[in-house]
């Protein structure tokens, strides 16, 4: 949760082409004034008027003190560290209500880029496993399908690694930031783990053993759907591992205060 992830939030939304939240065009615009305001002055000195000249000199006071040669002390940097934090709570909060409306717009992209997988899953039996040399001597249809899948897996990448990234950038993470298993974003049903069933390690953009999830069925959950899946799991008997039901939809920061929960 930084603003870092919050611009390539930014600029995941102008590729797809979704209006970027509000909160984030006028907080990374603020974020950047507060930058800009710390930066020393400087300019031709003899044009200046009186008053200008001693504006000036309380001006580069201030922003080349520092206490004790610290950096992080130094001039206008607390201040700007304190606006800057601020300003991104802000931000996350007030964007978060609004993201289940851009999930709900890229559904219809993700359907169309992972229906080839999945039909490849589910009718010929095909999984990350499968080789060329498995397929060969198949007939045509199942080798149609091994194509089409390889390139629906590149088609679904940046759409997933988008759904992940609102997840990451608003710590909405799934497991509160434990695991790396993002499969419940995306599973349609029950098939989804937090322990790595369906996680390919530094093997996909996203991590994600999209055939193992395609055998249960895919869909891009938006968070509503997610907090269910994740209530209902941990409400089961046998779930000895699994932490208690909460009220929170995900595990809160102390610094923030509580962060929206849904469903509303």
């Amino acid at each position: 949760m930084n603003w870092h992830s919050i611009r390539a939030f930014a600029e995941r939304c102008d590729a797809f082409g979704i209006a970027v939240p509000e909160p984030i065009v006028r907080g990374l615009h603020l974020a950047d004034v507060a930058e800009k305001h710390a930066a020393t002055p400087s300019g031709r000195l003899l044009d200046l008027s009186d008053h200008e000249l001693c504006d000036r000199v309380t001006e580069i006071s201030i922003r080349i003190h520092d206490r004790d040669g610290v950096g992080a002390y130094r001039g206008m940097a607390p201040g700007v560290r304190v606006v800057s934090d601020a300003l991104r709570k802000e931000v996350i909060i007030d964007t978060v209500p609004m993201l289940e409306a851009i999930i709900l717009e890229l559904q219809p992209r993700f359907d169309d880029a992972i229906a080839p997988l999945v039909d490849a899953a589910q009718r010929f039996g095909i999984s990350y496993s499968t080789t060329s040399d498995a397929v060969i001597d198949q007939d045509d249809d199942t080798i149609t399908a091994f194509r089409a899948a390889k390139k629906s897996w590149l088609a679904v990448q940046p759409i997933a690694s988008f759904r992940i990234l609102m997840s990451t950038a608003f710590g909405l993470e799934p497991t509160g930031g434990l695991s790396k298993d993002f499969s419940v974003l995306f599973a349609a049903g029950d098939n989804w783990g937090q322990g790595g069933k369906f996680y390919l390690e530094g093997k996909t953009q996203s991590h994600l053993d999209w055939f193992a999830l395609a055998v249960g069925g895919v869909r891009l959950n938006g968070i509503g759907d997610v907090h269910t899946k994740i209530q209902e799991r941990r409400a089961r008997p046998i779930a000895s591992t699994v932490e208690p039901a909460t009220e929170l939809l995900f595990p809160e920061d102390p610094s923030f205060g509580p962060l929206p929960s849904y469903p509303r």
